[in-house]
């Protein structure tokens, strides 16, 4: 380093002393770098605070503690796990000097799990689980149901509220965490039901005979997930949509006392060509596999291959099986449970105890060994499919080796239809593959020519879930494809290195046939090409729905979702808006200013009442009977379907505990069994449950501050127009002023609609259904230019939910495809007719 840039280096940092030096206290850091312990900010780091609360609940059925879970999403947006075990202790911590409850919450590398005292076996290693999820929620409650008592403690955005409440006698043993995600550290904070429902569903499968309750208020969906054949059923429903080569689910397991090292494996065969192979240790999916994964595939490969040897089922000349052969068509879970795993990252993708490999290696060998030995007729099947694998790999390199000497698979002789781009820089260029030449010659003419190259591609492409390697290289599409991505195909030649785009982008138009090719695509690359995801290279144009143009101009704005619309539509309306309200003191305007937060605060209530009716009270009942200085009660009690609802917390839990107990009196009988009367007529069974409401919590809030700011109320959203005893109307309550244009309203809702209306007045909306619709110009601007466009990342939450999908949509059982669409036929939002 030259003086000069000596003294321009030490000139940039004359600021850097000890006052730059920062300290976070408590889980500040987590809220200041969530990314560290979550993964992300999106969808999975959303997930992955249920799956750091339900891995404690699991890790008490490991300890055999607790064998019933309840999983909710609740009506408002939070979460709640409960269980039947033991209960988070509440004792005061002395080296601490606060309770143990308080301690795991609000610190880091607090917990019971860093030695074997009181966990054998579990999956949260580093005590940062559940401090974690206090730290990224706006509310975590935690309630402990605990030697015959019910604490609870409450934090706001990882801080303790106060100090932890005793709230009486309980029957109820164990600990329910409930939790809503901080809007600050998400940008999306809706759970998605599927995929908390595979997680819970693999959770049951790993733990045979634990009882996982999950529900969704807010679709009113409820399951039971209990398997007590554990892995053998978690196989099976890996393999549906695929014919199994053999019957039976070969299982493998053995516990090692001393070392406290077990493994359990369940195998089974299927007639496709892919492999679908999951790792789990403590019951964390390890999605990078680790040292059990590779102990399976070495002694898998190596019995299978002894055997085949022994029992003369290799024939001379032929091509030795290797391990991918062998693989292929195989669905198996391989489970360990570990007294010390070590793990890459807080999100644990990856096992790297070196034991666990030579002890899973040891296991596999011994008892597959045994396995093929007592039945010849299915090792006899497994191998002879492994032969035919081979023997289609060795036809598909020469298939590959015969195309590439014609140059359609040479990256040097590109397709003739791709019109490529000029950069030869692969981290900053994008393919764009195109439905049908219209559309490409729109891209063509719009791109970036730079950075961008075009690939239509005609009609639709094969159906790779039915094909092997050598037949999709005999279809022109996919040989184009390959040919223009230059990657090469089959496990054995493709390579990721050599891609020439580093962005493969899907643009089909916004219809069924648009639909039904990016589907083909998808399957393409996932099952021949799944590093693309893996390393985030597959995305899926998002071209607008609306292209809106105030009238006699030809300037267009062009609007990507329909809750955009809605939105620009209330901005427009909003404009030089005011609210005139008629009371009985006179009249009052509300000004331009401040509509624009009542029409929120409208929505935000008109949300609410959703959320209220969706549990199946009548909002406008709810409010006539209920209403009382202000506010509604936010608990509720229902027994024998008659609802009773309470303002204060103390005569709710009085109520529950005399309806509680009536119920189990009246539904005992003696310990003899006799029973009085008519012996004919059934016992007594009443139905007893309570719920807190959280969304009236929110709306109270909402009518306080409408209350104050403008003398307006919920009861406000409900008015009605009025008529007189002689029959004449009323004059409404509400009237909108925009510009010199007014409107009566009877209520807030109507003027909220209203507003929206103005919005709309004097402009011409179009929506687009496809892409040769668009001219280039508007394509560029919309869907292509790097600085606008809005597109989707593709990647694989769970490869193998994505497999068994693949298989059951894109698979030959018609049943089963039938079957899948009709279960979610109600779901479907946008339907081509």
């Amino acid at each position: 380093m030259s003086d000069k840039e000596s003294v321009k280096y030490n000139s940039a940092n004359n600021n850097y002393d000890a006052k730059s030096i920062k300290v976070l206290e408590g889980l500040e850091a987590v809220r200041k770098r969530p990314d560290m312990y979550i993964g992300n900010r999106g969808k999975g780091g959303l997930h992955h605070l249920v799956y750091e609360v339900l891995d404690n609940s699991i890790d008490e059925a490991l300890a055999g503690r607790c064998d019933k879970i309840t999983i909710k999403i609740n009506l408002d947006g939070s979460c709640s796990v409960e269980d039947n075990g033991s209960g988070i202790p509440t004792e005061f911590h002395e080296d601490s000097g606060c309770s143990a409850l308080e301690l795991v919450l609000t610190t880091l590398h607090a917990g019971g799990k860093f030695d074997n005292n009181a966990y054998k076996v579990s999956g949260g290693l580093h005590g940062v689980g559940v401090s974690v999820v206090n730290a990224l929620s706006d509310v975590l409650i935690a309630d402990v149901y605990r030697k015959g008592r019910h604490y609870r403690f409450e934090c706001r955005k990882g801080e303790a509220k106060g100090g932890i409440e005793d709230l009486g006698k309980t029957s109820l043993q164990g600990t329910k965490i409930t939790f809503l995600p901080d809007h600050e550290i998400f940008g999306e904070t809706d759970f998605s039901y599927e995929t908390l429902q595979k997680r819970i569903r693999e959770l049951a499968y790993l733990n045979a005979g634990v009882r996982l309750h999950f529900e969704d208020e807010r679709e009113g969906k409820k399951e039971v997930f209990h398997f007590d054949q554990g892995l053998v059923q978690f196989v099976h429903h890996l393999n549906e949509g695929k014919e199994p080569v053999h019957n039976d689910v070969i299982l493998i397991s053995r516990e090692d006392e001393e070392s406290g090292l077990s493994c359990e494996i369940a195998m089974q065969y299927n007639n496709s060509y892919n492999e679908n192979v999951l790792a789990f240790a403590n019951n964390i999916c390890n999605i990078d596999g680790g040292t059990h994964l590779s102990g399976f595939k070495t002694a898998l490969t190596r019995t299978m291959n002894y055997y085949g040897k022994a029992a003369k089922l290799f024939k001379s000349g032929e091509i030795t099986t290797s391990g991918e052969d062998l693989r292929e068509g195989l669905t198996a879970v391989v489970s360990v449970k570990v007294p010390d795993p070590h793990f890459e990252a807080q999100t644990k993708v990856r096992l790297s105890n070196p034991e666990v490999g030579s002890f899973v290696e040891t296991v596999m060998n011994n008892q597959l060994s045994e396995y093929l030995e007592e039945n010849p007729a299915i090792a006899k099947k497994i191998l002879t499919k492994a032969i035919q694998a081979a023997a289609a790999r060795d036809a598909a390199r020469k298939a590959r080796e015969l195309t590439r000497r014609k140059g359609a698979l040479s990256s040097g002789n590109l397709p003739g239809k791709l019109w490529d781009c000029s950069s030869k820089d692969a981290s900053s260029t994008e393919l764009f593959i195109v439905e049908g030449d219209s559309a490409g010659g729109s891209a063509k003419g719009g791109r970036d020519r730079t950075i961008q190259a075009i690939l239509p591609i005609k009609g639709k492409i094969l159906n790779v879930e039915k094909a092997r390697l050598e037949k999709m290289l005999a279809h022109e599409e996919i040989r184009t494809i390959v040919s223009a991505l230059g990657t090469g195909i089959g496990a054995d030649d493709f390579d990721i290195s050599k891609s020439r785009y580093g962005k493969i982008v899907l643009m089909t138009d916004a219809d069924i046939d648009g639909a039904h090719i990016r589907t083909l695509l998808l399957t393409f690359f996932f099952r021949q090409m799944p590093e693309l995801f893996e390393n985030d290279m597959i995305y899926i144009a998002q071209p607008p729905l609306y292209e809106v143009r105030e009238k006699g101009k030809k300037d267009s704005r062009f609007i990507l979702s329909d809750a955009e619309m809605k939105k620009m539509l209330t901005d427009r309306g909003l404009g030089d808006t005011s609210i005139e309200v008629s009371e009985q003191s006179g009249k009052k305007i509300i000004p331009s200013s401040e509509v624009e937060t009542l029409v929120k605060r409208v929505a935000d209530l008109e949300r609410l009442i959703g959320i209220i009716e969706r549990r199946g009270i009548i909002f406008s009942d709810f409010v006539e009977q209920q209403y009382q200085e202000g506010a509604l009660p936010v608990y509720r009690i229902i027994f024998d379907g008659s609802s009773e609802y309470f303002h204060e917390q103390d005569k709710f839990e009085s109520r529950y505990a005399e309806l509680n107990s009536f119920s189990k009196e009246q539904d005992s009988f003696p310990e003899d069994g006799s029973q009085e009367g008519d012996f004919s007529v059934p016992e007594l069974e009443h139905s007893l449950t309570s719920e807190e409401l959280t969304e009236v919590r929110r709306l109270n809030d909402i009518n306080e501050e409408m209350m104050q700011n403008w003398g307006l109320s919920i009861l406000d959203l409900l008015l009605k127009e009025e008529r007189t005893v002689a029959g004449e109307l009323k004059p409404m309550k509400f009237r909108i002023i925009h510009g010199q244009e007014t409107f009566s309203a009877a209520s807030l809702i109507e003027a909220a609609v209203e507003i929206r209306d103005f919005g709309s007045r004097g402009i011409e909306i179009k929506r687009f259904k496809g892409l040769g619709e668009m001219n280039a110009d508007q394509l560029w601007e919309t869907t292509m230019d790097p600085e606008n466009r809005s597109m989707l990342r593709v990647n694989i939450e769970d490869a193998a939910e994505a497999d068994r999908l693949f298989s059951i949509l894109m698979g030959e059982d018609v049943e089963k495809r039938r079957g899948f669409i009709t279960e979610h036929a109600l779901e479907v939002q946008n339907l081509d007719v």
